[in-house]
């Protein structure tokens, strides 16, 4: 049938034609195999670009700031609570969250209420887990029992009273806490940190090991150094708790994920540990290019040579 053999025609080469195919997919095959070596010949790609990718998923969050500004950002979403006069056993769950608790602190209160629990004494609102000692310092003034001799005024300022009720003469001094241990609630007992911001500091403190230094604080993506001015007296560094990185085990991983390490770098010190055996010092990697004198210093508290 003529329609079959013009299609025959179609799957039968003459040897150029044959040479050209076999030519053609070795040329495929080298481009595969090129795009799948230079990604490990060419190890001097920035941390940087892992900085960018945390940006990214930092965006989101930040966009939904208000447009006022960074700082008008946080002071909106920090700055909600609304002190007043009230009785703990009475509150509802409105006044809770103007005093400052959020929904997952408000529903511990209320399983707490439903079990049969009862704040008799100012000292039963810092026994539950659920509120920070931070938190609790700021409304212990403003605590007044239903069926004390001084009724409660519950949701009126107390400026709005000032004759009736005296207000305390001295609001306690804020407690300070403990950076590397401190979790996100008590993060966010700091001026000028919301739950954004916390998990921020929190997530970096993590890839760092630890806080060694306040003005490292500066280096949280969104973090402004006006905020860290306000907090460096709210808070201690313990730097025994910074966790250390064993160079002569740490894996390529677990060096070039820190901050203060780029691939490039952790390359350097992997191929001089495997010619030397064990690096002792962090001089020998400045001495030997591997690291700058700004970089050692900035490592030696992360670095341990056992």
């Amino acid at each position: 049938m003529p329609w079959k053999d013009n299609l025959k025609q179609f799957f039968v080469f003459s040897s150029s034609e044959r040479r050209g195919i076999i030519a053609l997919c070795g040329l495929i095959l080298l481009v595969l195999a090129v795009k799948a070596v230079l990604p490990r010949l060419f190890v001097g790609e920035s941390k940087m670009v892992d900085y960018g990718k945390e940006a990214a998923l930092f965006r989101p969050s930040t966009d939904k700031e208000p447009a006022g500004g960074h700082e008008q950002g946080i002071s909106e979403i920090v700055e909600t609570r609304n002190y007043f006069f009230f009785d703990p056993n009475h509150a509802t769950d409105g006044e809770w969250k103007q005093l400052g608790l959020n929904e997952r602190q408000i529903r511990n209160i209320r399983n707490y209420q439903s079990k049969g629990g009862m704040f008799r004494k100012k000292e039963d609102v810092k026994k539950l887990y659920t509120i920070p000692i931070t938190l609790y310092e700021s409304l212990v003034p403003y605590i007044r029992f239903r069926n004390s001799d001084r009724p409660a005024t519950t949701a009126v300022r107390p400026e709005t009273i000032a004759d009736t009720e005296k207000r305390p003469s001295k609001t306690p001094a804020p407690s300070r806490i403990e950076l590397n241990t401190a979790d996100s609630a008590l993060m966010t007992g700091l001026p000028g940190i919301g739950p954004v911001l916390a998990a921020r500091i929190l997530k970096y403190r993590r890839m760092i090991g630890g806080f060694v230094r306040i003005e490292q604080l500066n280096e949280v993506y969104g973090l402004d150094s006006s905020v860290v001015a306000r907090i460096r007296f709210r808070v201690d560094i313990d730097s025994g708790l910074v966790k250390k990185i064993p160079v002569n085990k740490a894996s390529f991983k677990e060096l070039a994920n820190h901050p203060y390490l780029n691939r490039q770098q952790t390359t350097g010190i992997l191929y001089y540990r495997k010619i030397q055996t064990t690096v002792k010092t962090l001089d020998e990697l400045v001495k030997n290019n591997i690291l700058l004198p700004e970089d050692a210093q900035r490592l030696t508290p992360y670095l341990s040579f056992e």
